[in-house]
Order: C-alpha cells, then sequence, then structure tokens
C-alpha cells in the first residue's frame, strides 16, 4: 500500500508542490485530496494516475488521520475488495477503455445501504451480521459505472440522530474535520466526513429530514436530495419510505452531478445547459435570526446571486413551514418505522433479528450483558470496535414507541406533508420562481453531545427545520457551500425546486460555486 506521500507524489508528478492552506484560504490546487473527478480521470485516462494508486493513497489517509491523528472516525468497515478492484478496473482501462468518469473512483457508501462484502450495520451493533446477499441498485449503479467502494461510513444509529449526531453503538462518534468540538450532523454523519477530509472521493448517504443536507452544510460539501422516487430505496434500511431517499455527497457540484447521472442516466443530468443568470429567486426569510453568521452569510449570498444575474424576490412561506416536523413529519415516521423496518429484517440470512421486536431484544439483551461489563455512553474514545458502546437511548426509545404503537395511524397523515407541497409549488408559481434559497440549517453545526462548545450560539429551538420543507413537499433540494463563521464551521446555501428540477438546481448551484468558491479542505494534521 502506498503512503499518503508516496500517493501524493505519483498523482501531482506534473504539479509544482505548493505550501498548505491556512484555516482563511482555499486549499492549494494540487491537493490530491481535493481534486474533481474529472481532473482525476483525465489523469488516469493520460497514465498519469493509477485507480490502484488511488485508492492506497486514499487508504493511507484513512489510517493516518481517521484511525490515528485527530481520529475522525467517519469509516467504519473498509471493504476487503477495494485494491483488488482498482487493480482490475486499471487492467481493463488499459485493455478496453474507461467505463465514464468515475471509472476507478473511490467511494464510501452510508451503513445503511447493502453493499455485498460487508455487514448492513446501520450503526447499530445489534446487525453486525446484517450481512446482505446483494449490492443495493445504487451501489449497483455506480460500481457498474466503474466506482470503487472503499468502505462503509458510520452513521447516526438506525438513521434516527435523536440529539447524538454521528454517534452509533456500532463505531461510536465521528468527529467534524472542520471543529473536533463539534458535531458531523447526521444521519450521514460518516459520509460527509469522509468526503469533506479526503478519505474518499465521494459518498452516498441517505436522507429523509435532512440527513444528507444537514451533513454537507456542516463539511463545506455539496448535497443532494434528488425529488423524491427519483432514485430506487430498495436495499436500503428504512426510516420512513414516504421520504427516504438516497442522495450523493461531494466536493464540488460537478462531482455531485456526475454520480447523480451515473445513478439516473435516463435524466440527462450530465448534459444539464442550465445557469443562474436570469433566474427569479425566491427568497426566504422566515428561517432568519437563529444565528446572527448565519444571517450574515445568507444576505451575502442573496447579494452574491444577484451579482452573478439572478432576479431575487422575497417570498413568504406557508404558517406551518417552521412546524413541519413537530406537526406532521414526526408522526408519520412513528406510523412508518416499525412496519418498514419489519419487512427489510425479514429479509435477512439468520441469526440476524427478523423484525424489529427481535431487533429490541436483540439490543436489551446486548444493554444487559454490556451494563455488567460497563458500557461506555459517549465517545471520548473514538476507535471503530464498537466494544462496549451503548446505544442511542433516545433512538432506542424512539423504535420501541414505534412498534407499540405500529397499528396506530399518523395523525395528520402522509397527505398533510404533500398538501405542504402543493403550497409551497403555489408559492413559487404566484411569484414566478424558479427556486427557493434559504440557509440549509439556521445555525451552525452544534456541540457535539459529549462536548461543550462555549462558541456556539443558536436562538432557536429547531435549527433544522428549513430542511424539512423538502422532505414533505418531495421536491428536490441541493445544499452548497456558502461560507464560514469565525470558529471555522461551514454554512450551507440550499436551493429547493419543484419535482423533476434536478438539473436546473444543479446549474444555479454550479453558476453560486464558482462566483464564490466558499469550498476549502480541513486542516487535519
Amino acid at each position: 500500500m502506498y503512503s499518503v506521500r508516496e500517493s501524493n507524489a505519483m498523482i501531482d508528478r506534473t504539479t509544482t508542490p505548493a505550501a498548505p492552506a491556512s484555516p482563511g484560504e482555499l486549499a492549494p490546487a494540487c491537493d490530491v485530496f481535493e481534486l474533481p473527478i474529472a481532473e482525476l480521470a483525465r489523469r488516469m485516462d493520460a497514465g498519469m494516475l493509477t485507480a490502484e494508486a488511488l485508492v492506497s493513497g486514499h487508504l493511507a489517509r484513512i489510517e493516518a488521520f481517521d484511525r490515528s491523528g485527530p481520529s475522525i472516525n467517519a469509516v467504519s468497515q473498509l471493504h476487503p475488495d477495494a485494491l483488488h478492484d482498482a487493480v482490475r478496473l486499471d487492467r481493463e482501462r488499459r485493455l478496453r477503455g474507461a467505463r465514464g468518469p468515475l471509472h476507478g473512483i473511490p467511494m464510501v457508501v452510508k451503513d445503511n445501504i447493502d453493499t455485498v462484502g460487508l455487514p448492513t450495520t446501520a450503526g447499530c451493533a445489534a446487525l453486525r451480521d446484517a450481512l446482505p446477499a446483494a449490492d443495493a441498485p445504487v451501489v449497483a449503479r455506480l460500481r457498474a459505472a466503474g466506482a470503487i467502494v472503499l468502505g462503509k461510513a458510520n452513521m447516526s444509529e438506525l438513521a434516527a440522530s435523536s440529539g447524538r449526531f454521528g454517534y452509533s453503538s456500532a463505531s461510536g462518534l465521528t468527529l467534524n474535520p472542520y471543529r473536533l468540538s463539534r458535531n458531523a450532523s447526521g444521519s450521514s454523519s460518516g459520509t460527509g466526513a469522509a468526503v469533506a477530509a479526503g478519505f474518499a472521493v465521494f459518498g452516498l448517504g441517505t436522507d429523509s429530514f435532512g440527513s444528507v443536507r444537514g451533513p454537507a452544510c456542516v463539511h463545506a460539501l455539496v448535497g443532494i436530495r434528488p425529488t423524491h422516487g427519483l432514485l430506487d430505496a430498495a436495499g436500503v434500511l428504512p426510516l420512513a419510505q414516504s421520504f427516504d431517499t438516497v442522495g450523493p455527497l461531494a466536493r464540488t457540484v460537478d462531482d455531485a452531478a456526475l454520480v447523480l447521472a451515473a445513478l439516473v442516466p435516463e435524466a440527462g443530468i450530465d448534459s444539464t445547459k442550465e445557469r443562474l443568470a436570469g433566474r427569479r429567486l425566491g427568497i426566504v426569510m422566515d428561517f432568519h435570526g437563529g444565528n446572527d453568521e448565519i444571517d450574515a452569510l445568507f444576505s451575502r449570498a442573496c447579494v452574491d446571486l444577484a451579482d452573478a444575474g439572478a432576479q431575487t424576490v422575497p417570498v413568504a412561506l406557508p404558517a406551518d413551514a417552521r412546524h413541519l416536523y413537530e406537526r406532521v413529519l414526526g408522526d408519520i415516521a412513528r406510523s412508518e418505522w416499525a412496519v418498514q423496518l419489519d419487512r427489510y429484517l425479514a429479509a435477512l440470512p439468520s441469526p440476524c433479528p427478523r423484525d424489529s421486536a427481535a431487533l429490541l431484544a436483540r439490543i436489551d439483551a446486548q444493554l444487559a450483558d454490556g451494563l455488567a461489563d460497563g458500557w461506555r455512553d459517549g465517545s471520548s474514545d473514538g476507535s471503530s470496535d464498537g466494544a462496549g458502546r451503548a446505544p442511542n437511548p433516545l433512538t432506542i426509545a424512539a423504535l420501541r414507541h414505534a412498534v407499540e404503537t405500529r397499528d396506530e395511524p399518523a395523525r395528520p397523515g402522509l397527505s398533510a406533508a404533500r398538501a405542504f407541497g402543493a403550497a409551497l409549488a403555489g408559492l413559487m408559481q404566484s411569484n414566478r420562481c424558479a427556486a427557493l434559497v434559504f440557509p440549509t440549517l439556521a445555525c451552525p453545526a452544534s456541540p457535539r453531545f459529549d462536548l461543550g462548545d462555549p462558541s456556539y450560539r443558536c436562538r432557536v429551538a429547531n435549527p433544522l427545520a428549513p430542511m424539512h420543507m423538502a422532505s414533505a413537499a418531495g421536491f428536490p433540494e441541493i445544499s452548497v457551500p456558502m461560507g464560514w463563521t469565525e470558529a471555522g464551521v461551514p454554512a450551507g446555501l440550499s436551493v429547493l425546486g419543484r419535482p423533476g428540477d434536478e438539473r436546473l438546481l444543479l446549474g444555479i448551484a454550479r453558476d453560486y460555486e464558482a462566483a464564490t468558491r466558499h469550498r476549502r479542505a480541513p486542516r487535519l494534521a
């Protein structure tokens, strides 16, 4: 296996090295682990780089910074075939050419998405033996495009953060590489941290109520929640399938577009010509007031959008937009969780739990054993062996409640969520808006659950509320870097459109990204 230094040298043999970025600077152009997919593909096509060297370099970086150093703890399991796959794909490129831009590109997969060769734990130690018989369709499509699975990414337990973003009984706590005292959001915490820190070129997450967009926001990444139903969600351990979707996390809009295009080639996403200039955008101020720095960054983003040629108009959201989870989404998720989890677990091989009640029984048994031995309830130990870690008590209590009330219908039901979507579409039509823009999170990343951070400020009860609009409506949304707080924490700008508007949103986000260049890598040394 190559070291980080050796892999860097192989990839950058034609580039003059630059000094490391200071906290206030963009990462240098020659930073191997910030190169976009198109440039990596160009170098591999030119014989300047191999997939084997690329995979080895990322594995060395994981060893240096995820397992050691700051111990980000983003990658929960490494795939045993990653290097073998890289060698095989290098040989295929030499003999027949590349399959496409993702040929030989390393990725990570959130640990609730089935990937052959690794268990789908969903961050739950009680599912360590849940070995899938087949890749989830989204993984299969990316592998068919030539992408290489480096491993699985840690996540909030069972995709329900419940106050502990990025914590799981299977793998401990994922840290935010930009500020170790802040959370990595969730529940696709490990995917976000891994891509931001250069442990993979891109990653797959899942998003029910913000689980791709939140990690994108706090890791200076691009995250896409597609139109609900656009991507096949088979082979994904469910939370609430009325809202669940897979989504890519990447370091640039173009990278995210390439991944989405491979997942839905029929959508023509890779050939988008949509632009920001001339678009009429609705400026959403309903989430203003949570944090002064986020408010200021959003005001600057609105100016930047206008300077790039957009027409911006203020819009007022429907009255319940700030309380969607409490009044609508949460109870729908409660009503769906156990029933849908049962269907997923029933397909697992023995000796896995075959339904949610059996899963709870196994967790209870592990808790009883662990309490006798002394559980570590927290994550000052960032290792990923999972020994002696207690499950998230609030998540387990929520699952138990879902099992006990599985026969109680949601009040109000899914129709109420989709009615909000109809109101949102009407609002956009009446204001002649191509899309709505707002801060992805109303406040910066909050302190991790086990460690305080006196620099954190937030004046709203639910800073995640902006992300719940797209979830309720089933609409697409993209989060793109919006800037930085004084504490060095990234912020995100969200662009929300109508169903099927992925190409438009990518075009708007691409032009905003080009005009602002807010993305920069964390300093890990």
